[in-house]
């Protein structure tokens, strides 16, 4: 053994490393003991015997390979010993567990993503369409995730002849947890209709007490603003669950109001929370609009303004003329040029109009 090679293998028998050592013509010179332990002692015959190839010298890689059905990591470089030529430092390692624990992974990845994509798919199948309902009630409606699942959701129902219940909602969060929060709220709203024949407080006051049964709910809670339309007497109920988004009203003759309600979230602070009611005239012509405060945050980087409440009154009433569905895109588009890159909540917004 010449010095180099003496060199070589001093500085490898210092790891608990599989390595040998190959000559300018793909030869093994040298193994230590963990690599005769993989191949057996092969020294003096030439690499092309265990994988088949004999790298150019002056190529540095890392690679896998696999070798009786083992995978390996095989790590090369070249080192200059000049009157002694090229040699070539190879140094293999077994990657079976991080095989072994990439493909867990990757399976639990694609079980997560096919899940998620179910649960997107159930929150966009509970909310309502864009049509007249019962020819009372024209929805319109947008709703924009800010991630894959969101915590926003909102429902048209009808309690009889002549009452009809609207209302929009916000988890706090993003993610499955919220997601199935969404589901779970909206089932316990249909659930207690006969609460809301008796008023929208008297509804928020018996979700409160569903959310407090749940178990292992953290810290999150929900905001709602719950609307309830008498088409006999021509007025709507409001009550407000910690909603800082209050609704907007277009009269038929283009003056726009604003209808301030409050009360806290749907939470477990809550449960002893008496909800307020705000009964407002509504008559057909009439334009009810809701919407989340994802859309009114979102704030201008250049200016350091938000688009706000403010922002979507002027818009509804600007285009008051127009369909619900365009009056719900164009207050969608212009709070989306607010935003910095992506929305960072997610942004949701209804237009009922009233036909009766």
């Amino acid at each position: 053994m010449n010095n180099s090679i003496a060199v070589i293998t001093k500085l490898l028998e210092k790891f608990n490393v599989s390595a040998w050592v190959l000559d300018s013509g793909g030869v093994i010179v040298y193994m230590n003991d963990a690599m005769q332990e993989i191949f057996g002692d092969l020294t003096g015959q030439s690499c092309d015997i265990v994988y088949g190839e004999n790298p150019a010298n002056d190529a540095e890689f890392s690679t896998e390979i696999v070798i009786s059905d083992v995978p390996f990591r095989r790590m090369s470089a070249v080192v200059d010993f000049g009157v002694d030529g090229l040699f070539r430092i190879e140094h293999f390692e077994d990657i079976s567990e991080q095989k072994v624990l990439h493909q867990n992974m990757t399976r639990a990845l694609a079980k997560i993503s096919g899940e998620t994509k179910m649960a997107k798919n159930i929150q966009k199948s509970i909310l309502p369409g864009d049509e007249i309902y019962w020819n009372t009630i024209a929805l319109s409606s947008l709703y924009m995730p800010a991630d894959d699942l969101g915590g926003d959701f909102y429902d048209l129902l009808k309690l009889n002849e002549d009452e009809y219940l609207l209302y929009i909602a916000d988890v706090s969060g993003h993610g499955i947890q919220t997601s199935l929060l969404t589901v779970f709220m909206r089932e316990r709203v249909r659930t207690n209709l006969e609460a809301a024949l008796a008023g929208p407080a008297e509804l928020l006051a018996k979700l409160v007490k569903d959310f407090c049964a749940l178990d292992s709910i953290g810290m999150l809670y929900v905001t709602m603003v719950l609307c309830k339309y008498r088409k006999s007497k021509r007025e709507l109920s409001i009550s407000n669950a910690g909603h800082n988004c209050f609704p907007i009203i277009i009269r038929d003759n283009g003056r726009t109001e604003n209808i301030p309600t409050r009360g806290l979230p749907i939470s477990t602070i809550a449960e002893d929370e008496e909800y307020e009611e705000e009964i407002v005239s509504l008559r057909p012509g009439d334009r009810l609009i809701l919407y989340t405060d994802g859309i009114v945050e979102e704030v201008d980087s250049a200016t350091g303004k938000s688009f706000g409440a403010e922002g979507v009154r002027i818009l509804a009433e600007k285009n008051r003329e127009y369909n619900g569905r365009y009056v719900a895109r164009k207050i969608m588009d212009e709070s989306a040029k607010y935003a910095l890159i992506t929305a960072k909540d997610d942004r949701s917004i209804v237009v009922a109009d009233i036909l009766s």
